[in-house]
This record gives C-alpha cells, structure tokens and sequence, in this order.
C-alpha cells in the first residue's frame, strides 16, 4: 500500500511537473477589407449600367489557439483556428451575424531535438509549421498560414544550416485525388489514368548566415522543392472567376484553370537586418518550364502549345518593428506571380498568380500584444493572354487587362 501512495505521489509531482513545462499561445483579430476589379473593357448591360468593374467589401474574423510543451530532447505543440476544412492558406472567416463558424486542427506535432557537439538537430513529426525558409512579408511561395502533414528536419552547424521536409499533400485513388489514404488492385495500377499513390512535396534547402556587425545580418538561402501531384490548378486572366466580369456588351475572356502539373521549383532568399531599423527581403521562385496545352488547360483549341510564365519574385523594404506598445513599421513590396510558378493554394491568398504590382503595408502596437494593421494592393493582369488559345487578345478583347484594387484594415490581440 506504502508503495503504492509514493508510486501516486511521484506521478501526481511528474505530471505537475510537465504541466508546468505547457505554454499557452493564441490570438484574435478582425479585418474588413475593400476590393476592386476593373477589366478595363468598359462593358455594359441592356440598361447601359458597367459590368466591367465590380467592387466586393467584406467583414471578416480570425481567432488561433494553441498549446507547446516538452522535457528533455521533446517538444511537441497543438493549435485549433478559425477556417475549418479547405482554409489551407487562411485562418479569416467571413462574418455570419452571429452564425456558427468553422474549426480545424492547425496543428499537431511533436519534434526530437538533438545537440551533437556545434551540430544542432531537430526533427517534427505531424501537421507543423513549414520547415522552410520564406519570404513571410510578401508570401509569394508559402503563405505564413500554411501547415503541412509529414517530417520536417532542420540543422544547424554555427552560420550554415539545412532545411529539409517531406510532406504529404493527399493520395491519388484509383485516379482522383483525395484524403491521405488510397485503395488499388493490381488491375487499376496497370492503367494510368486509375492508379493509386500518395501525393507529396519533397525539398531541401541549405542556407547561411552572416553577421557583419551588430546592426548588420544577412541570409541567404537556396532551396529546390520537388512535388509529385497534379491536385492544384491557378486561374489565369488575374486569378479571379467572376461572373459579373465576364457580361456585358463586350463580354470578357472568363478565367481559365490551369493545372499544375508535378512542379520542380528552384528558390532563392536574401534577407538582411540592417542600421536604423531598416531590413529588406527578396526572393525569386523558378518552376520547370511548361507551355499552354490540351494538358494543362481543359480545352484548349490553340494551333501549338504556347508558352506561360514560370516565374514568380517579390522585392521588399521596410522600416521599423512592432515588438512591443507604440512600436510601428512600414514597407513597400513589388511583385509577380507567373502562372506556372507557385501553387496558388499554398500561396499569399489575397495576391493570385498571374498578377504583378505593389504592396504598402504599415502597423503600429497600440498597446503591448494589441496592433492595427493597413495593407494596400495595386495589381495587374501579368500575362494578358487568351488561355484557350496561348495568344493575345483580339478585336475588342485587346483591351482586356483585369486591375485590382485591394486594401484592407486590421486589429487584433496576441498572447
């Protein structure tokens, strides 16, 4: 009986003592936002009133939960957000006047580290935070609301490190894709168009640190990401399918899917942290080279493949860092997304591929933990190409260049 009380006390202090280790995270914020879309076609309907630009104004609420904790070479974490399922690369949901909203698992993991001597290991396990590098201003390759499924390692030796992750991205089930599980007979794996396998993202990243003084620092990475699924498409003519652009007197070239197709992407990253609170990110994404086709667009009638930008590349300054009640910073970004160079899903939402221009952002902490946050876009169609066909527009399409408008006001808390 003696040993069983100690035995019970011992794990009740245990347990205390793990409880203690837990650290709770979470935030909540508001956005209202503002968007305009000008095909610049100048089109009306039958009672003379322009179809040709459209404006959207929504309301909009994010709320972040979650929890860390670890002992001796494990740490592990867990988060729930607003958004729910198809939220991959954002956590705002629009308001419902009080109607129930959408809750997903964000996050899931537990990671073993490891110190070998000036060799620093950490490898997670689970739905966890990209492993890898990016630009987190612009979010042209990831957007900083993605979590991936799978392994993420990192290392880390003095000014040298290397990021590496393998993820699963869903399965391929007897030819449509889905969930991360999949069935298969040796009869459907024979054929091609039925066969079955996981979907993933492999890559690799080295990267390297150096700090010139104590206000200078730069880093700079290279990575090369290798996906094995064709599950995501871009819309092409500035990403947005709405009807009420597409009628009209003059009607537009609707927007047109274009599949990604097993990207093999090259990144490079440049930050640097630099003399009076100045710092500047650049980074450039380069995809394999695809063309317009029957492959990649569904329908395509044009007499020989045509080419489609792979490329995508933001540039970046800003000044200032909110860290703590009335720290406040600004920046400008340019840039551009082709429509083979990132998957739109796992990229900055509010910017779509197949569109260039620029970005003004600005925040300022009201209080400790409590910020306002501005953001304005001007964007324009990048490529001004009629997808079906791989060439330019035509008669009184040739005008069609889609311009976007877009800005939006934040306010949250953290914790």
């Amino acid at each position: 009986m003696k040993k069983l009380i100690v035995l019970a006390v011992a794990s009740l202090f245990a347990t205390s003592a793990f409880a203690g280790e837990m650290k709770w995270w979470g935030n909540a914020g508001w956005r209202y936002n503002y968007t305009k879309h000008d095909d610049n076609l100048n089109s009306k309907d039958p009672a003379g009133k322009d179809v040709s630009e459209q404006i959207t104004k929504t309301h909009a609420a994010r709320a972040n939960l979650g929890v860390t904790g670890g002992w001796e070479n494990v740490e592990w974490g867990a988060a729930i957000r607003t958004g729910g399922a198809g939220s991959i690369n954002t956590d705002y949901v629009n308001l419902q006047n009080g109607g129930d909203q959408g809750i997903g698992l964000s996050q899931a993991w537990f990671r073993y580290v490891r110190d070998f001597g000036s060799l620093d290991m950490a490898l997670t396990i689970g739905r966890q935070a990209n492993t890898f590098a990016y630009d987190t201003w612009s979010q042209q390759f990831f957007d900083n609301d993605v979590n991936f499924d799978g392994f993420g390692w990192q290392f880390k030796f003095g000014m040298f490190g290397f990021n590496a992750g393998q993820y699963l991205l869903g399965a391929k089930d007897r030819g449509g894709n889905g969930a991360t599980t999949y069935t298969k007979t040796e009869s459907t794996d024979a054929v091609a168009a039925t066969n079955s396998k996981f979907n993933y993202l492999f890559g690799f990243q080295p990267h390297m640190t150096w700090k010139f003084t104590d206000s200078i620092e730069t880093f700079f990475a290279v990575g090369y990401y290798l996906w094995s699924t064709d599950a995501y498409s871009n819309a092409t003519n500035g990403g947005y399918n709405s009807a009420g652009l597409n009628a009209g007197t003059i009607p537009a070239v609707a927007p047109s899917t274009f599949t990604i197709h097993n990207p093999r992407q090259w990144q490079f990253l440049n930050t640097w942290s630099l003399p009076y609170k100045l710092s500047v990110n650049a980074e450039l994404v380069i995809n394999k080279g695809v063309d317009y086709n029957a492959n990649t667009v569904a329908g395509y009638a044009g007499a020989v493949d045509a080419d489609v930008s792979d490329s995508a590349f933001a540039l970046g300054v800003k000044y200032g860092a909110v860290k703590k009640a009335h720290d406040w910073d600004i920046g400008y970004i340019y840039g551009s997304k082709g429509v083979n160079s990132v998957i739109g899903a796992f990229s900055n939402n509010l910017v779509p591929v197949d569109n260039k221009g620029h970005t003004i952002f600005a925040d300022y902490a009201v209080a400790d933990n409590f910020n306002v946050g501005f953001k304005w876009f001007s964007m324009k169609e990048k490529e001004k190409i009629d997808p079906t066909t791989g060439v330019a527009f035509a008669g009184n399409n040739a005008n069609q260049e889609l311009r976007t408008k877009y800005w939006e006001i934040t306010t949250g808390v953290m914790f």
